[in-house]
This record gives C-alpha cells, structure tokens and sequence, in this order.
C-alpha cells in the first residue's frame, strides 16, 4: 500500500498543526485513495450521460443561433466483477437503458436498442485497464461508447503523472488530489495510436492548431467509484485567421445508484479460462481488443454523389474564364472530396469524358491534388512526357504535383521514373525537376522522410546533372531545381557555380538557391564565399549578382565589422546606382530586424560611415518595404526593389510578398529583369571579366520575368534575347491581358482523427483553396518611345473546416468557411523619348469583401435533420501602395507633362 504524503502535509503545515510522526501514520492509512474494491457477488448500479456540443469558440450564445448545437446520450448501466485473478479482475458492463436527445431540441430523442444487445468483459489490473473481450458482432460505434465507460475505471489512486493508453490513445496524465476522497486527473498530449489518412501542412502559417485537454473529477467511497464529472475540450483554428474556428465540448457525468447481491460469477481458475465459458453464456465469440476506440466509418457518408454527378453541377464554374473566382475555388474543393474517394477507373472517366473537353487543365489540378494513389495511376497512364509537342496537360500536372501538401512516395518515384527517361522538351523537362524539387522539399518536412532512398536518388541526380551540362542553360535549370529542394548537402555544388561562373545571371541563380536552406546551415565557408561576391574579392562581378549576395547576408547575424564593410562600399562613386541600392536595401532590412538595427545604430555613430560622403546618395534605386494587411494573426507585407543602372536603365525589379506569424513565409516573388538594355539608350555598362579571357565579355540585350509561389520557383518566362527577339517581341506583345499562369491549388489541407473522452471519434478536416491567374500586356511605341505594362495578379480564395463526429448513428458537427477574391495591379509606364529616361510604376488594390460563415448541424438517425447558419460580411477599402519618394516624384512629373 502507498501512502499520499505530500497532500497533507501541506495541510498539516497551513494549519500549523503539530502531530507524532506515529500518529501522521495512522491517519494517512485512513484518509488515502486506496485501488478500486469491487467485490465478486455484488452488481454496481450507475447513471451515465454524456454529450458532445459543437460551436465556434468565439460564439456569445446569445441568441438561438449563436447556442450550441449536438447530442446527448443518457445510459443506465450495471457493473459486476466476475472473477478474481490474483491483482486482476474481470468484469462485465451491461448496458440497460439508452436515450439519445437533441442537444438544442428538447423534444428530439429516441432509444439507441443496438447499446443494450450484447455485454462487453474487462480486465482491470490494479489501476490500469487491459484486455476487452467483445462480441465478434458488436458495431464499432458501440463498442466505442462501451470503452468510453470502461476508460473512466482507469484510475490512479495517488497524485503524480504517468503515460497511460486509453480511449484517446497514448496520452500523459497527470493526478492531483483535491480532497482526501477526491482525485483530479488530467488528460493532455495524446497521441492517436490510429493515423493512416490524416495528414497536416508542413508550412505552419498556413496549418490549423487543434488542441485537446481532458480533465475527469472523481469521488471515491468505500473504494468504489461515487462519481465521475469529465469536460473533454477540443479546439481547431486557422493559425493563419484565428476567427474561422470550430470547437467541441465533451461533458461525461457517471453516478453511482446503489448496489445488490448478484448471482453472476465463472467458476474458473483465471481470465484465460473464464472467457471460452462467457461465449458460450452469449452464444457469441469474442474479439480481443484494446481500449483505444476504432474508427467507425469504412465508407462515405458525406459528399457521397460520384465525381461525374458533381461535375454536371459545378462544370460551369471549372471553365478557364473563371479561374481566379470563388466558385472556381469552390467547385475544386467539391470536385477534390469527391476524388478522395474515387477509385482509378472512376477517375480517368472523368478525364477522359467528351462533357470534360473545356475543363481537363482544371481536373488534372484537383486529381492530382487529391493525392491518392489511385488518382497518380490515372494520371501515369493519361499523361505523355516523351513527346515534344502537346505539353499542356503535362505541364499543369506539374505545376499542380509541385504544391502537393502531403506527397507520398509513390509520387517521387513515377517523377523520378520520368526523368530517368528522354524527355524530348526542354522546356517540360525543367518543370519536371522544378516541381520534383518542390515535392522532395515537402517530403523531407515530415520527420525522418529526408533519409529515404527517394531522396538521395534526386540528389544524386541533380548533382551528376549539373556537373554534366555543357551549357549555361542547362546549368541555370539545375539550379533552379536544386533551389526548390533546398538540401543542405548541395550547398557546395551551389556556392562553386555561383563564384566560378563567367555568367551572372548563373551566380545570381546559384545564390538565390540557397533561400530554403536552413539559416543555421549557412556555414563559415557559405559566408565567406558570399563575401566575396559582394566585396569582388578575387574578381568583379556584375553589380545584380552582388545585389543578391548582400540580400542573403543581410540575413545572416553579421558581426559589426561585416556590416560596416558592407556601408564602406557604399564609397564607391562609379557605381552610384549600386551604392544608393545598399543604402536603402539595408536601411529597409534594419526596419524590421532589431539585431541588425542595433548593430547599424551603433555603426552610424562612427564619422567614417555616418558621413555626407556615403550617406547621400544621388541614385534611384531603392528598396521599401510595407504592409498589404495587418490582422491579429497574421501580417502581410510587400518589398519592392528597384536596381537600375548607372545610366537609370532597369536592370532588376521586383516585388515580395511575405506572410509574418510566429515564423516567417514567403508568399509571392515576382522578378522583372533585363540584361544590357542600357545599350539601346547608348549608354554601356562595364562588363564583367571572364576568368582567363583576354576580353571583357559582355552579356547580350535580353529581358524577363521570374515568378514564385509559396517559397517555389515556377519556370521563368524569358521576354526576348538579342535584338532579333526585341524586334519580335515589339510586334507580337499582347496589347489585350493574357494569362501567362493560371491554376487551383490547395492551400490548406488537413485531416486528423480526435479520439475523444467518451469515447466518440471526432474528425477535423481544413481545406484551403487558392485559384490564381497571373496575366499582363505591354504596349511599346518605338516611334514615341514609351512603354506601358501592366501586370495584374488575380486571386480567390476558399476555405472550409469542419469537425463532425464520424458516427453513422450521431451525426453532429460544424463548419467554418472564408471567402473572397481580389487582385494587385502593378503598372509601369516609361518614358525613353529623351534622357535620362522618366519611369512611373503603381501598385493598386480595388475594393474586396471577406465572408466568414459558421454552420452547425444534428443528424441523429432516424429524427429530423437540424441545421442553422450564420454569416458575416467584412468590407475592405481599395488602396494604392507607396513605392519610395522617388518613384512619387517621376510619377507627378509624368503626369503633369500629360496634362
């Protein structure tokens, strides 16, 4: 027998009371919790009711539709030990009496007779429950409710923590004593023991934080169990919009009635012996099973009409003009449910459907999201890669594979399957291993998923393959690649290119690459390399390339003498361009980083770098940073940078957008660049040294545009290279807007199964959907010389949660859902009729809507379905965005020489 000391010793010092250790002895032994004593003869009589009521955590219940919403079971229920096993016992639980009742219509209930066919027999062995015996015929749904009871029997006698296994899995629990009857246990961090099918977001900005606790108040006597009063929360939230929400309450309530004599006992010498007599009593055999409850469903019973039924209903919203909608988003998410639950066959059916001819690009996005593998069969066998025409199909089925939220390794290797084959397209061939970069970098977020063969497979291949490419472009699409995958160990390959190539736009790829590596991975040998591009150490390099190597050191935790170094090249007068770029490119960095801020206030009070001579600039490049969005949860901020030549001539621009939470993530990155367009104003820039040539080599007139979503590099668009592709470009750029990208992908995707305390299993799924289509046009006049461009990056986005009781019998739950659509505008009109050239760039929001809608729901068999919805409706204002002063400046002058 174990003694409780610490409890009332507490007591005993509050009270300042003074006792014989003897006599502190005699009084423990009489006031402990001692192990349960249910005597062999006697039946235990108890009540027990629970319910599960659903509702968003932010709700008032204030009015009808504000209360909750559920279900409520109420249970009579007797308790008789059978047999006496050394320090175990065996008993049998019979259900005599089940009520269901609505929870938010009191005149809703019906008898659940399924409860009260068969008992169930347990082991328990001191405080632990261990062997179920139940009925071969037993439905999973009742022996769950059965094991929410017998879980309650699990109990310790005395305060301390302990791992325990019960109807919510693997769980650490923890016991206090309140009272000298009383005990509290807590459940917290369980761990479900069941997890096939559920799946969460690596990205933790955009994943959902669900959260459960259990707490079980006790009240013994006379080593029985008086009572038992549970509260089992569980909470799921959009980590990203904290109001789109949902929760469940779990209440258990077991009260002891009274006891009587019982004739039900086994003559048998143990457990072992007992059970082959009980199936014959029953007439029943038994199931061994474990106290963790079963998932109950094995097939659909939510969203169940086939994939060709809901594609008659929603076809009209799939088309390729409403990419960018709500109900394009929509549509996808219902068409994906139905696909999840579609076989192969199913699935090529519908793809291959004469009524699929105008929506195929949007079902190769939703069969490939839905990530099955019977989805992947049907693609393998639909898609064509060894052919060099017809590359549509197989293209959007990459850009779809490259957003995968939970890949399986059966994707990797059919796309390492692919590539080890000829692909006659070049261009196919370099979204085949962006997107397999993309989907390796997702793979390896799951723990331990990064040491399997499929990994170091890709690895090796995309070092074999640079190290075999005879040519810049061939090495720019490998590093392109390696940069989606983002594996510490090919740093070295990376940083070689980047320091060693004669080619700029090769270095400025190469240390672009680097952007998923983990910071801490950046070792001594990365930043001194970086250095050296920046600093031109052994050699000069184009001012963009150093441009880049100053982005990702300004992320580093520079000391003070690399920082102040930094600012000294800003003394540098030949390249004033470049100097005023650093300048505002690490002002801007400072604003938002309080390390490198207190590091640069300390710097700028040395006269040597606080000077007129470095900080007077005269330059137009710049770099600002602001906010398209502040919410409680989340902010969005946008950097725009602008590097020009020394002649005033872009050389890079580009926009950011970056989602801040409790980490950081990079949203969107959209790059313009041009090479060597100062030579159409007569105006040359000095051009890199090629190792070991005797001449300067000069890099050709060439202009373009690079885009990434999500961290993810997407194939770059080049406008035009040499004269020849400008003229070419001049006379075919789309004077109308033209989708350069257009998709559905998800966004948010989780599925997680919550065993609760009563044993009742909850599922919670999110899925976020983003339908975007990035479009443009440019009007070039070389008789005017002006240009005009805009590029318009149009987006939806769709939302849905739901937590709902996976139960046949009692349904109940709750939805939550977010809505809206919008779009940025970025235009640029330039001047070039006369020098230096004048160039005015906007950035515009229009109006928008946001809709949040709650729906929660009863669904107990065999009563009427009840369902109540709320909604509400947040209008934001339209907004056009500071770029810098400068660009403000050139836009009034602009405007003004119009009027």
């Amino acid at each position: 027998m174990r003694t409780t000391w610490r409890p009332f010793t507490s007591i005993m010092n509050r009270s300042h009371l003074c006792l014989s250790p003897a006599l502190l002895l005699v009084i423990f032994t009489i006031i402990q919790i001692s192990a349960l004593k249910y005597e062999t003869g006697k039946t235990y009589k108890y009540s027990y009711s629970t319910s599960v009521l659903f509702n968003d955590l932010d709700s008032r219940r204030e009015t009808k539709a504000q209360r909750d919403t559920g279900v409520q079971l109420s249970l009579g229920l007797d308790i008789t030990p059978l047999l006496q096993e050394d320090e175990s016992q065996l008993f049998k639980l019979k259900l005599n009496t089940a009520t269901v009742l609505s929870a938010s219509r009191e005149s809703q209930e019906r008898t659940l007779g399924t409860l009260l066919k068969y008992p169930v027999y347990f082991e328990l062995n001191k405080d632990s429950i261990g062997r179920l015996f139940v009925p071969e015929t037993e439905s999973a749904f009742c022996s769950n409710i059965k094991k929410g009871i017998i879980s309650l029997f699990q109990v310790q006698e005395q305060p301390g923590d302990r791992t325990e296994i019960d109807v919510s899995g693997e769980c650490l629990v923890l016991y206090t004593q309140t009272s000298p009857t009383q005990i509290t246990k807590t459940k917290k961090e369980c761990n479900n023991l069941e997890i096939a099918g559920q799946f969460s977001n690596p990205n933790k900005i955009l994943d959902v934080t669900v959260a459960s606790k259990t707490t079980l108040d006790y009240e013994f006597e006379n080593g029985i169990i008086k009572s038992i009063s549970g509260l089992n929360t569980v909470s799921s939230r959009l980590n990203m919009r904290s109001s789109m929400n949902g929760g469940a309450t779990v209440s258990q309530r077991l009260t002891f009635q009274g006891s009587s004599a019982s004739s039900e006992t086994v003559s048998a010498a143990d457990i072992d012996t007992a059970i082959p007599m009980l199936e014959k009593e029953i007439g029943k055999s038994f199931r061994l099973s474990l106290l963790p409850t079963e998932s109950e469903i094995t097939q659909c019973i939510e969203n169940c009409e086939s994939p060709t039924k809901i594609l008659s209903k929603v076809h009209g919203d799939l088309v390729a003009d409403k990419i960018s909608t709500v109900a394009s988003a929509k549509a996808f998410m219902k068409m994906l449910k139905s696909f999840r639950n579609a076989g192969k066959q199913t699935i090529a059916e519908v793809l291959t459907s004469p009524d699929s001819y105008y929506t195929v690009p949007q079902l190769i996005d939703i069969a490939t999201a839905s990530q099955t593998s019977a989805a992947q069969k049907a693609m393998m066998e639909l898609l064509v890669f060894a052919e060099d025409y017809g590359t549509e199909h197989p293209e959007r089925y990459l850009l779809a594979a490259t957003y995968s939220t939970h890949p399986g390794e059966f994707l990797i290797k059919d796309l390492l399957a692919i590539l080890k084959k000829p692909v006659p397209n070049e261009s196919l061939k370099e979204s085949l291993l962006l997107a397999t970069g993309a989907v390796i970098h997702t793979f390896c977020q799951v723990k331990d998923q990064c040491t399997h063969q499929v990994v170091q497979d890709f690895r090796t291949l995309l070092v074999e393959g640079v190290a075999q490419c005879t040519d810049d472009a061939c090495r720019l699409t490998y590093l392109r690649a390696m940069g989606n995958t983002g594996l510490p160990d090919t740093v070295s390959t990376i940083m070689k290119l980047a320091v060693d190539s004669n080619n700029s736009m090769v270095s400025i790829t190469a240390v672009e690459a680097l952007r998923r590596v983990p910071r801490t991975l950046i070792t001594a040998e990365v930043r001194a390399s970086l250095s050296l591009l920046f600093h031109q150490s052994v050699r000069r390099y184009d001012s963009s390339v150093r441009v880049v190597a100053l982005d990702l050191l300004l992320q580093l935790d520079l000391s003070l003498m690399e920082l102040r170094n930094i600012l000294l090249a800003m003394a540098d007068r030949d390249h004033h361009e470049l100097s005023t770029f650093i300048k505002m490119k690490v002002l801007d960095r400072a604003q938002n980083d309080e390390n490198l801020r207190s590091k640069l206030q300390t710097i700028l009070k040395e006269g040597r770098i606080n000077n007129y001579q470095l900080m007077a600039q005269v330059g137009k490049s710049s770099s600002f940073t602001g906010y398209l969005a502040k919410t409680e949860d989340l902010n969005c901020s946008y950097n725009l940078l602008f590097e020009n030549s020394n002649s005033g001539v872009m050389k890079r621009s580009g926009m950011k957008v970056n989602l801040f939470g409790n980490v950081e993530q990079p949203f969107m990155n959209i790059g313009i660049y041009g090479e060597a367009l100062e030579s159409l104003m007569g105006e040359e820039e000095v051009p890199v040294e090629g190792e070991g040539e005797e001449e300067p080599v000069g890099p050709e007139i060439a202009a373009g545009l690079s885009f990434s979503l999500m961290d993810v590099l997407l194939k770059q668009y080049e406008f035009f290279r040499g004269m020849s592709g400008l003229m070419s470009a001049v006379w075919s750029a789309p004077s109308e807007l033209t989708s350069a990208l257009q998709g559905n992908l998800l966004l948010q995707d989780h599925s997680q199964r919550v065993h609760l305390s009563n044993g009742l299993i909850l599922n919670v799924e999110v899925i976020g959907v983003i339908s975007i289509d990035l479009s443009g046009y440019v009007s070039i006049s070389l008789w005017n010389r002006n240009c005009e461009s805009l590029i318009k990056n149009s987006g939806a986005l769709y939302v849905e949660g739901n937590m709902r009781l996976e139960s046949p019998d009692l349904g109940a739950g709750i939805t939550y859902s977010g809505e809206g659509q919008s779009a940025i505008d970025f235009l640029s009109d330039a001047n070039f009729y006369e020098m230096p050239l004048t160039l005015c760039l906007q950035m515009k929001r229009p109006d928008f809507k946001f809709r949040e809608t709650v729906s929660k729901y009863e669904q107990i068999k065999g009563l009427k379905k009840y369902n109540i919805r709320l909604s509400k409706t947040t209008s934001i204002s339209g907004e056009s965005f500071f770029l810098n002063k400068a660009n403000s400046e050139e836009c009034k002058i602009m405007k003004k020489a119009e009027a």
